[in-house]
């Protein structure tokens, strides 16, 4: 998800093709972006959950992180840190991939992430953030990718767990993005308007956008004080779908979690210098009450679909940050660890 000035941007510069059809261009828009919701005393003066960080030794990173850095040029391997994120009201800890040249601290990250309630926060998994001229983002409804300073845009962490939700929650019943299906549909078109322009590029971006503005209603105040009255039906059934997962109640602890990945070496210097021991894949935590549960893979059509989608989310992302081949997150003022250079 991109901020709001760069929605003209984004969906001018990217030629929509497995999200191709979304909303009527013709439908109102009543937000003109949702950093509104962020506006002081709403989501961005939420209260982190307290939480502790430790950073894992220079030479090993979980295999996703070291995919998504490696394969999309978002940051040389080397110049990853890795920190466990422990949240007092979660023992499974979030684990952060941060390039160390992202605008963003480990602890504007972690406060960040920390705002999003239990509840919802325990259906994404890792968190990366990545150097960007503006701050975007995007899902692969597992685990959730930031690019540039996010860190004044809370409304931007709860759209991306929205596509999470969309997926795992909203969409259970169906394994799919629940925004996908003909009754979202039905239901957006109900109305005579949606949360805002960046709603319109896809019906999966217009779910997240009121799962925003649930997540407000959840954890803010009502969102009918909004006067959304032109969209009441999308918000009425995002609301239904996730206000258990969004609304904060005292004493409440996670009670599931992704599985983590496999632990790699960053590369051959971080082997030679003796950095990386002997790891094998993390074994599911056994915690009393917090159920670990496993990335799914589906049958090879779904599967080919659900890639497909989390591609075009992901270039949506990259165009807004301004990443491109010619101008790769892992470029934008990095240095290596040690003057070290990335080897395959």
């Amino acid at each position: 998800m991109p901020q709001a000035p760069f929605f003209a941007l984004l969906l001018a510069a990217v030629a929509p093709a497995v999200l191709a059809d979304g909303p009527p261009e013709t439908m109102g828009e009543n937000f003109s972006g949702l950093s509104v919701l962020d506006a002081p005393g709403g989501l961005q003066s939420l209260t982190p959950a307290p939480y502790t960080k430790s950073q894992w030794p220079w030479g090993t990173v979980p295999k996703l992180c070291y995919d998504t850095a490696a394969n999309n040029k978002y940051c040389n391997p080397y110049d990853l840190e890795v920190y466990d994120v422990t949240y007092s009201d979660c023992p499974i800890p979030t684990t952060v991939c941060r390039c160390n040249n992202s605008p963003m601290t480990i602890d504007t990250i972690a406060q960040r992430v920390g705002q999003l309630p239990v509840k919802a926060r325990q259906w994404n998994g890792y968190v990366s953030s990545f150097a960007g001229d503006t701050c975007s983002a995007y899902s692969d409804s597992f685990h959730n990718y930031f690019f540039g300073d996010c860190g004044n845009s809370e409304s931007v962490f709860f759209h991306e767990l929205s596509h999470n939700l969309d997926r795992h929650v909203a969409g259970a019943s169906i394994n799919d993005w629940y925004s996908l299906s003909q009754d979202w549909k039905d239901t957006v078109t109900k109305g005579t308007c949606v949360a805002d322009h960046y709603s319109k590029s896809s019906w999966l971006e217009a779910y997240a956008q009121v799962g925003v503005m649930a997540g407000y209603h959840g954890t803010v105040q009502s969102i009918y004080t909004q006067n959304v009255s032109c969209m009441v039906d999308q918000v009425k059934k995002v609301v239904g779908q996730l206000d258990s997962l969004w609304r904060k109640k005292p004493g409440q602890m996670c009670d599931r979690y992704w599985i983590k990945d496999t632990t790699v070496c960053m590369g051959p210097d971080a082997e030679a210098s003796g950095n990386c021991p002997a790891f094998r894949a993390a074994d599911a935590a056994e915690v009393v009450g917090v159920e670990a549960v496993k990335v799914e893979v589906l049958p090879d059509e779904k599967q080919k679909k659900h890639d497909a989608v989390v591609k075009e989310l992901q270039h949506h992302a990259e165009v807004a940050a301004g990443i491109s081949p010619g101008k790769p997150a892992a470029e934008k003022k990095t240095k290596g660890k040690k003057g070290t250079k990335f080897r395959a």
